[in-house]
């Protein structure tokens, strides 16, 4: 599924370019149309660029490099997602396109070796790599020769002018589930965050993020993940000794009081731990797999109440073995809107006889825009790159900002009983994103 959003002309592997001025263009999955072919594509590791590449036929091929992990403990991945690129190719992709996998096996002189290997060959745009390190070692080879990079990386902090990341931001999920907050009346933010890179780098954008849509930021902690002492942690941040005071003096008051309206408030504060509200509304929690139900359990055990307090994830939660935990109930989380993934991999698996892995879809969606920039007669272009109408593809809605950003339009899920559900379906334009 791919194409471009409103104010930019729409072209498929099916049909030439549609008047834009309709709703946006839903790209290469029409609700009642199949794919266009569950043809198998030709394999190859990719791992080094043939000969050929390197000839005469730079000059008018459309070459694109796609600089993946295709050895080394994350070689799997990186073929997965070198098949989903080229699904972009074989539904997008002009006859001049040439897709050129080379592995960058992960590291920071990998990525750096595979960018000068794609230079060399003459590619017009590199896509990938995936890691945040390949990706530095990769933007220093291929800034100098002004090739432009789309890396599927989450990481914005390498990203910069010419090198986009495009991967999907956990700060920018927050940002969409605590507005959705806000909504629903939930303004008292707090944050509960894990002690290494990604705890700081989502506690760096909080402020700014609470702040943008109304709401307040009070208290952050952060914890180890499985130390010893993760829980007197959490125990310190739901305040619970004080509010079992608080609770002890609230019942001894009443019985002092000994009145048939104390005796009633004594009766209804049975089997309850603490006493007094919280001084936040909303808990912001990023964490993901074992460390968040681990997490989960030990808010509620300190009598932190997710009927009460909005709990809020990011698309990490979306882990069916999180679905049965019952401190997660009602929590909420940004995330693609489920119903064009599942399409994709249906016609993954049907082409390749597995399910892909969740990111896959990045490298799909980036080889389609690289595919449909080269089809234009101006070619790969920054300022079409940067299109601010911006494009659709698998995971919907999303547009590359001048500084090397991208902005994603996200759904809003909930944990429900029978697995997470769209509670607010992800925006159609960029208008109603932040």
């Amino acid at each position: 599924m791919f194409g471009t959003q409103r104010g930019a002309p729409v072209e498929t592997a099916n049909q030439p370019a549609v008047d834009p001025t309709g709703a946006p263009d839903q790209g290469l999955i029409p609700d009642a149309n199949p794919w266009p072919s569950d043809a198998a594509l030709p394999e190859g590791e990719g791992v080094e660029l043939p000969t050929l590449y390197n000839d005469e036929a730079a000059v008018f091929e459309k070459r694109v490099a796609l600089l993946l992990p295709l050895s080394g403990q994350h070689a799997d991945l990186g073929r997965a997602m070198r098949h989903a690129a080229e699904l972009a190719m074989f539904d997008i992709a002009g006859d001049d396109f040439v897709l050129m996998p080379i592995d960058t096996a992960g590291t920071y002189q990998g990525g750096q070796n595979a960018a000068r290997q794609a230079v060399d060959a003459g590619a017009k745009m590199i896509l990938g790599p995936l890691f945040s390190e390949s990706v530095s070692g990769a933007s220093e080879v291929a800034k100098a020769a002004n090739v432009p990079v789309i890396a599927f990386s989450n990481n914005r902090r390498v990203a910069e002018n010419g090198v986009w990341v495009s991967g999907l931001i956990p700060e920018d999920q927050i940002a969409r589930a605590v507005g959705y907050a806000t909504t629903q009346g939930h303004f008292r933010f707090a944050a509960l965050l894990p002690q290494n890179d990604y705890g700081r780098q989502i506690a760096s954008a909080l402020n700014g993020v609470v702040s943008r849509v109304g709401g307040s930021l009070g208290r952050v902690a952060f914890y180890q993940p499985g130390s010893e002492s993760l829980q007197q942690t959490i125990r310190d941040f739901a305040n619970y000794d004080a509010r079992r005071a608080n609770l002890r003096a609230h019942k001894a008051q009443l019985e002092a009081d000994g009145s048939a309206g104390a005796k009633r408030a004594l009766r209804r504060l049975e089997g309850v731990d603490t006493f007094g509200e919280l001084d936040f509304d909303a808990l912001i929690l990023p964490a993901t797999g074992g460390d968040l139900r681990q997490v989960s359990a030990l808010l509620a055990y300190f009598d932190i109440d997710p009927s009460v307090v909005q709990f809020i994830g990011t698309f990490g939660w979306n882990d069916p073995g999180l679905f049965a935990e019952p401190a997660l109930k009602g929590g909420i989380f940004a995330a693609p809107n489920p119903e064009n993934w599942n399409l994709f991999a249906n016609r993954f698996e049907r082409t390749f006889g597995s399910q892909p892995p969740r990111i896959s879809s990045l490298a799909y969606d980036s080889a389609a825009l690289a595919a449909l920039m080269a089809r234009d007669e101006n070619g790969i272009t920054r300022d079409a790159l940067t299109n601010p109408s911006g494009f659709v593809g698998v995971d919907g809605i999303f547009r590359l900002t001048a500084d090397g950003q991208s902005e994603r339009g996200y759904a809003i899920m909930q944990i429900q009983p029978d697995g997470a559900k769209v509670i607010a379906p992800a925006p159609a334009t960029f208008d109603q994103v932040f």
